[in-house]
C-alpha cells in the first residue's frame, strides 16, 4: 500500500467530520456557541448601543451627578432601615454602585459617552467582594431600576471553520433612574438642581419645577445627613442580605 503525499492526517479528518456534523445539524453559521448567553447582542449592533452621558457629560457635571445619586440612594437605604424595613439596596449594593461610578478607582466611566463595560470579576476585585455577592448586588440594583445592562458577544476567529462563531464579552451598563419611587426621584432632582445652581448660578432651561420633600421626610433626611459621615465608618455589612438570584451578568 502506497501512501499518498499530502493525505489528511488525523486532525484534518476530525475537523472534516466535525464540519460535516455541524452542517447536518444546521450549526454551520452559529457554531457550537454553548458559552454564549441568551439575549446577547453583537457589540456593534443597535441593541448594544446603550451608553448614555453621565449628568451633562462634562467632568464637573458628571461628578456632581454622581454625588447626588450616591447621596440619594444612601439616604433612601438608611431611611427604610430606620423605619424598621429591609434596606432596599444594602451596603454591598452601595459599594458596587460606588465601584461602577468610579469612586473606588480602577474602573472609570466615560462621562461624555457613559461608556461602562467592566467585567464582573473586575467589579468584585475593586469592590472587595466575592463574585456571587456582586452578582446579587447587580441584580438588586437592576430590580430597583437604578442600573441596566445588555449582554454582548463578538465574532471569534473561527469564521468559515468549525467551532464557536461567537464569544461572550463584558456587559454594557447604563444608569436609568426613571423607575425609582417618585419621592426618591424627587429627592435626587432637588439635590441635582441645587448643585447646578451653585455651579452655574441658575437652572438650565426647561428644568421642571421641584417642590422638595415633605416636612416629615425633610426632617428625617436632615437627621440622616447629620450622621451619615459617622455611619459610613460603622459596622460591616450583615451576611445574607441578598436573596439567592438566578440573574448573572
Amino acid at each position: 500500500m502506497h501512501l499518498v503525499s499530502g493525505a489528511p492526517n488525523a486532525r484534518d479528518i476530525r475537523r472534516l467530520l466535525k464540519g460535516a456534523s455541524a452542517h447536518l445539524t444546521g450549526r454551520t453559521e452559529r457554531g457550537p456557541d454553548r458559552k454564549v448567553r441568551r439575549n446577547s447582542y453583537d457589540v456593534d449592533s443597535r441593541q448594544a448601543q446603550v451608553f448614555r452621558p453621565i449628568g451633562d457629560g462634562t467632568t464637573a457635571g458628571a461628578l456632581g451627578w454622581i454625588d447626588c445619586l450616591l447621596k440619594t440612594v444612601t439616604e433612601w437605604d438608611d431611611l427604610e432601615r430606620r423605619k424598621g424595613g429591609v434596606r432596599p439596596i444594602g451596603l454591598h449594593g452601595i459599594r458596587v454602585l460606588e465601584t461602577l461610578l468610579g469612586r473606588r478607582g480602577v474602573i472609570q466611566v466615560d462621562f461624555r459617552t457613559g461608556r461602562l463595560e467592566p467585567a464582573i470579576d473586575t467589579i468584585a476585585r475593586v469592590a472587595g467582594l466575592c463574585r456571587t455577592t456582586v452578582v446579587r448586588a447587580l441584580a438588586r440594583l437592576n430590580a430597583l431600576k437604578i442600573l441596566q445592562w445588555v449582554r454582548r458577544t463578538q465574532r471569534t476567529q473561527n469564521a468559515g471553520q468549525p467551532g464557536p462563531q461567537r464569544e461572550q464579552v463584558t456587559n454594557a451598563y447604563w444608569f436609568d433612574l426613571s423607575g425609582l419611587p417618585a419621592r426618591v426621584r424627587q429627592r435626587f432632582r432637588d439635590l441635582w438642581n441645587r448643585k447646578r445652581v451653585r455651579r452655574e448660578g441658575t437652572l438650565p432651561p426647561n428644568t421642571p419645577e421641584t417642590t422638595g420633600p415633605s416636612p416629615e421626610l425633610a426632617a428625617i433626611l436632615g437627621s440622616i445627613e447629620a450622621g451619615i459621615a459617622a455611619k459610613e465608618q460603622g459596622a460591616s455589612p450583615l451576611s445574607g442580605q441578598y436573596p439567592r438570584s438566578e440573574i448573572k451578568g
